[in-house]
């Protein structure tokens, strides 16, 4: 009913189609109506007292009469995107030149950065995907039956249920082994008050050990997120821009978090290493 309202009113002066507006007692139906009248729409929009920048967003999204903005591009950029993710997965993380300055340690070095990156880059490649697959199906759903658009979301769906097979990488247990490392310290320092390192000599070891421990960590986190955050950037954010513009009313594409990562990461090895045993070691000695 309202699509077939919104094509009769392309042709009718603004008299005509604010009489229209008058009979319609939907706001929604009104809102499509004004879906391409920005001012109109705005107005409207003040005059329902939707006044949160959120709620406004919602509110245009809900009132579009399409469900693609750009439909000549829309296949075009799906091939790019997937192109992209594609080239993601096969060398997000793979090759590193950190640690080529450390020696025999050089390697192990290298292969750490790796993880890092591996966790992150196959974490967001999941992310990506399964979110077009979503995006997919719910735009499908929205279009009219028999439709080009409906046929061209169906084609790229079913393409986005096989991406996220054939893109479905193991992800490494970084997380678990990050969590792990940092309940070393702490009952590390658990036994020194409880007696079990009584010593002076120990408390001075593990408190030297840990520095190093955790200067090691957090370079290896910063150095593999670093490379994480530039392959994804350079594979995905053009594709994801111009697939989301196509798409229209679907937020912002999906990012990396990979800064989200190294706060994280980063403080809670910098406090398991350094701040929980030192914080023992005054509960000790006072």
């Amino acid at each position: 009913m309202t699509d077939q309202v919104a094509q009769s009113t392309q042709n009718q002066s603004p008299e005509d189609t604010e009489e229209l507006l008058e009979e319609i007692d939907n706001p929604i139906e009104r809102l499509k109506l004004l879906s391409e009248d920005d001012e109109g729409m705005a107005r409207y929009l003040d005059a329902l007292e939707v006044t949160g920048p959120r709620e406004r967003v919602m509110v245009k999204e809900i009132a579009r009469t399409r469900p693609l903005a750009k439909p000549e591009r829309f296949p075009t950029d799906h091939r790019q995107t997937v192109e992209a993710l594609e080239s993601l997965s096969r060398h997000g993380y793979k090759g590193t030149t950190a640690g080529r300055k450390l020696g025999p340690a050089g390697p192990a070095a290298a292969y750490g950065v790796q993880l890092v990156a591996r966790y992150l880059v196959v974490s967001h490649i999941k992310n990506t995907s399964t979110t077009l697959r979503n995006l997919y199906g719910l735009r499908e759903i929205q279009a009219l039956p028999g439709s080009p658009e409906r046929r061209e979301l169906r084609r790229a769906r079913m393409d986005a249920d096989r991406m996220v097979d054939a893109l479905r990488t193991r992800a490494n247990g970084l997380p678990t082994f990050i969590f792990g490392a940092a309940a070393l310290p702490v009952l590390a320092s658990l036994g020194r008050v409880t007696g079990v390192l009584e010593s002076g000599v120990w408390a001075t070891v593990i408190g030297v050990v840990g520095m190093i421990l955790a200067l090691v960590f957090s370079w290896l986190i910063l150095r593999g997120a670093a490379m994480a955050s530039r392959r994804i950037r350079l594979a995905t954010t053009t594709p994801l821009k111009f697939l989301w513009e196509s798409i229209g009313w679907c937020g912002d594409p999906p990012k990396a978090q990979t800064r989200t990562f190294v706060i994280v990461a980063v403080g809670l090895t910098l406090a398991a290493w350094i701040i929980v045993p030192i914080l023992a070691t005054i509960a000790i000695v006072t």
